[in-house]
């Protein structure tokens, strides 16, 4: 089965590859994917998620409450898919917002 890429590129002649579909990388790296891709605005929203969930999880496992627990389980599935799902269309818009435009 073959990806789906979009090829973009810049007034000044940069390109730029970008996937359709879902994001395995994101997926599963989540802060590590935003900054191998250089994009700092999406790390910061991803690292204070990232920190709300832990805080969660450790108030859950300490407190012995299970239903808090599965709460946030769910809701860490739940950020997990999201990033893979919506990844790919965050780095394809923050490379629009800079000049980008799709070639191919």
């Amino acid at each position: 089965m073959k990806r789906n890429t979009a090829l973009l590129m810049d007034a000044a002649g940069h390109y730029a590859y970008v996937h359709e579909g879902f994001s395995w990388p994101a997926f599963f790296l989540g802060p590590l994917w935003a900054v191998a891709k250089r994009r700092w605005w999406f790390l910061l929203p991803m690292l204070g998620v990232e920190a709300c969930l832990w805080f969660g999880s450790q108030l859950a496992v300490n407190l012995r409450i299970f239903p808090l627990m599965l709460l946030v389980l769910v809701a860490e599935l739940g950020y997990f898919l999201a990033r893979g799902w919506y990844g790919n269309r965050w780095l394809a818009a923050s490379l629009r917002r800079r000049g980008y435009a799709r070639v191919a």
